[in-house]
């Protein structure tokens, strides 16, 4: 499943891509991909983008007329600009029409993502409720430690947790423990502040960087140019059998999901 910076990049180019456009149709072409709010009116179309942001692993876009876009990838979810296209392509479960024969495909393998088209003013009825937003002011040692308090889960499952901080993923987790060198089963509560000091920091490093290569591509994930990511290539621990330092890496299941760490670099800090 893409990840914040994943998210982050294909939202940068999607926004890229309708700056100062018409968009003039979104058609759905498998049930259940697009959601329509029942209070929109039939007049939706056509819009502008008039701004967008990014809510954990959400899109949103904010279009003229009072309505507002949320994206959601999911597992294999992508949007895929063409400057013009007639036939459906492979897995193609939507398609964005802007002027001038331009559009935005958005395919989907698995068929789980969802693009909702809602009253600006709904939004809040559309969204889950998430925690923390690692690249916001308001994601520090403090309110992070008040996040962790008491949580007796290993750290590596409560930072997967949308609930406590928005946007990370398996692979982001990963690589956020070992460069602040703390094991993933660590209980959440008992980190010291020194620690939890270390995860702000090397959680706004690591997912600025990874921003700055256009995101992580092991599987499936594309920029809307269908262009792979970059940040693989500096992965430190995620599906790698050595860390940096030469240790070996370590696999376990944890929440369900493959963990890497090593047991030597992540040995230093509770």
């Amino acid at each position: 499943m893409p990840e914040l910076p994943e998210v982050q990049t294909v939202l940068n180019g999607f926004a890229e891509a309708i700056q100062g456009k018409s968009i003039n149709a979104l058609e759905c072409y498998y049930p259940g991909t697009v959601v329509l709010d029942p209070q929109i009116g039939a007049d939706v179309w056509p819009a502008q983008m008039i701004g967008y942001q990014r809510r954990g692993k959400y899109m949103l876009v904010h279009l003229s007329g009072g309505h507002s876009l949320i994206i959601h990838l999911r597992m294999t979810g992508k949007l895929v600009f063409a400057a013009s296209s007639d036939e459906a392509l492979l897995h193609e479960r939507a398609r964005f029409y802007l002027a001038g024969n331009e559009v935005v495909h958005f395919i989907d393998p698995r068929t789980f993502g969802k693009i909702v088209l809602c009253r600006t003013d709904n939004l809040d009825k559309y969204m889950p409720r998430l925690g923390l937003e690692p690249l916001e002011k308001e994601f520090n040692a403090k309110s992070l430690q008040a996040a962790l308090a008491n949580k007796k889960a290993p750290i590596k499952t409560v930072l997967l947790d949308q609930r406590v901080i928005a946007g990370l993923g398996n692979i982001y987790v990963c690589e956020i423990l070992y460069h602040a060198g703390i094991m993933p089963d660590v209980p959440a509560g008992k980190l010291l502040l020194p620690g939890i000091k270390l995860i702000v920091k090397h959680t706004i490093s690591v997912l600025n960087q990874a921003i700055m290569m256009g995101g992580t591509s092991v599987s499936d994930f594309r920029r809307i140019d269908d262009k792979s990511g970059e940040f693989q290539n500096f992965l430190a621990v995620y599906q790698k059998e050595r860390c940096p330092k030469g240790h070996e890496v370590m696999r376990v299941k944890m929440a369900g999901r493959g963990s890497f760490y090593c047991p030597v670099c992540q040995n230093k800090q509770s």
